[in-house]
């Protein structure tokens, strides 16, 4: 298990910074000039925009894991936009990630869009090579943190005043994955008040919630000022994805984040289903962005962000093995749809163990 421990927390982030830092270890006959990372355009990023020798313009998408459909459709969309602000420019379109379907590389190159397969192994070996620490061992230095010390710092507050509250982000509008990941940052992000002014202090905790469909925490922290009217840092501003609320002037407070859960977050349904967390504010009602959580719920949810951190390796090698098989299993239901039709007036049975031996190599990738 040891070689596996080494990236059990790899993000997407990290996948991108190994490709913009070393192109030419992932493209060994192409001359890249990286122009930036996560380049802004119309209320979108690209992962990665590189040039090359001849002027063209690259676009890089990466995704962790198995290459889902809206992948491609996502760097579709993103052409269009880059072509309006350079109509000038040839554009090319690449898709990254650790395993892509055979059916799903045919149809996206034979309509111009190159993908290249990059296992868990090569960027293992990268990393080494140029002794790159994975933002998620960064942030986790932090790990062992017995989180019963993460409390209110308020020496005013009393017994029965909330000093731990959920601060929700949206991904749709902030994209907290990739802030939290921010070596930039220093740990140190701004958040919006929008309920509870008054109530919220210098020295409260503040757990990082992001909605959506992987709805859950995915950081602690520290509120380390009280409210005050303030424009966004400029530091933070590329996170928006909308540009209104990064430029107004409002009420925020300073976070400093104590723990992050970016790869291993306590999911919502998680939350859910624990019985003394049923009244969590967030669960009742969850239009808003700060959500006040009782000293007998934050135990609760301590408690289950304690209980993950034991068991993460084997949370991260389950969501590979599961994503490896889900696609063995759609491979080889193509391959019997295939044979079937093909063979269908034949008596005898159809031979499959050439494809299952051949997409097996999709479970041996995982590099354990």
């Amino acid at each position: 298990m040891e070689p596996y421990a080494k990236h059990w927390a790899m993000l997407e982030k990290d996948i991108e910074n190994l490709i913009a830092a070393h192109p030419k270890e992932f493209f060994p006959r192409e001359e890249f000039k990286l122009v930036a990372q996560q380049h802004p355009i119309k209320k979108r990023r690209l992962d990665i925009l590189f040039e090359d020798k001849y002027g063209r313009f690259i676009i890089i998408e990466v995704k962790r894991g198995i290459l889902s459909r809206e992948a491609s459709g996502q760097v579709i969309e993103y052409y269009g936009l880059l072509k309006e602000q350079f109509p000038e420019k040839s554009i090319e379109l690449i898709l990254c990630a650790n395993t892509i379907p055979n059916e799903r590389k045919t149809f996206l190159e034979n309509v111009g869009i190159e993908c290249k397969e990059i296992p868990v192994s090569q960027l293992v070996n990268i990393a080494d090579k140029y002794q790159y620490t994975f933002l998620d061992a960064k942030k986790h230095e932090s790990e062992d943190l017995d989180l019963s010390m993460i409390q209110s710092t308020d020496s005013d507050s009393t017994s029965d005043e909330i000093t731990t509250w959920i601060f929700q982000a949206n991904p749709k509008e902030y994209d907290i994955l990739n802030a939290l990941s921010d070596e930039k940052l220093e740990n140190k992000i701004h958040w919006y008040v929008g309920q509870h002014k008054n109530r919220i202090k210098k020295g409260h905790v503040a757990l990082i919630w992001m909605s959506g469909k992987e709805s859950g925490i995915y950081a602690v922290a520290q509120i380390m000022s009280d409210p005050l009217e303030t424009e966004e840092d400029e530091a933070e501003k590329p996170y928006w994805l909308s540009t209104e609320k990064d430029t107004t002037s409002t009420l925020r407070v300073r976070l400093k984040i104590v723990k992050t859960m970016i790869n291993n977050p306590v999911f919502r349904h998680e939350v859910k289903a624990k019985a003394s967390l049923k009244s969590l504010s967030i669960l009742r009602f969850a239009q808003g962005t700060n959500f006040p959580v009782t000293d007998d719920e934050w135990a609760v949810i301590s408690g289950l962000i304690t209980s993950r951190e034991k068991n993460k390796r084997w949370d991260y090698l389950w969501t590979d093995v599961q994503d490896a098989l889900e696609n063995l299993r759609y491979n080889v239901n193509q391959t019997w749809k295939v044979r079937w039709w093909k063979q269908k007036d034949y008596a005898g049975p159809v031979p499959l163990w050439p494809e299952l031996v051949l997409q097996s190599r999709l479970l041996m990738n995982l590099s354990l």
